[in-house]
């Protein structure tokens, strides 16, 4: 019993720390927006693939969509798009299971927004963010190199070994780096309140 009161006590000092309330609800945030933007250059990139056109202002996807992506997983876009990225090579089976982790934490997350704020065992794993970004960075990488740097006119002008990609990824990065600097830097402030 006096566990139970232990965890009480120390989920009311959560939910009543409002410094904590903030970090809780901004790493929160700023998980779900990186792990959309994981979600969208998973998805929309091989969409963007299979399109042909425009059409009355509406893309024009080929039927190759449906048989060779959608057909792998009909339940859910995401696991789909997954298995296509696993079956062309540019992500592995652990980390086809590591991105469904981060789909079962980004839905904890959204469903269960009170539980972060107020219960003293629920801490959001940073190391998340780095799982993120490095995913992110490599599926970004894989069709910069098999798809964007093929087809640019000035191809027979590149030198491919001297290409810094970190650079010539670097806008593309941008919004997900920005973000892991803001929770590093509220890590930061974290612990220095902490003292």
């Amino acid at each position: 019993m006096t566990g139970n009161k232990d965890k009480i006590l120390r989920d009311w000092i959560k939910y009543l720390d409002e410094n904590e309330v903030k970090f809780q609800l901004i790493i929160a945030s700023l998980y779900l927006t990186a792990y959309e933007l994981l979600v969208d250059s998973i998805i929309q990139k091989i969409k963007d693939f299979y399109t042909k056109g425009f059409r009355e202002g509406e893309l024009i996807i080929d039927e190759n969509y449906k048989i060779k992506v959608k057909t792998l997983y009909p339940k859910d876009i995401v696991v789909a798009s997954l298995f296509w990225l696993n079956k062309n090579n540019v992500i592995t089976d652990k980390e086809v299971e590591k991105i469904k982790e981060l789909k079962d934490f980004r839905n904890i997350i959204a469903h269960e927004l009170s539980k972060i704020i107020s219960d003293s065992d629920f801490e959001i794993n940073i190391l998340h963010f780095k799982n993120i970004r490095e995913l992110y960075y490599k599926i970004q990488l894989w069709w910069f190199k098999e798809f964007e740097l093929p087809t640019d006119p000035d191809i027979d002008q590149i030198n491919f070994e001297n290409i810094n990609y970190d650079l010539a990824l670097s806008l593309v990065m941008l919004p997900m780096d920005y973000m892991i600097n803001i929770v590093s830097d509220e890590i930061q402030k974290r612990k220095d309140k902490k003292g």
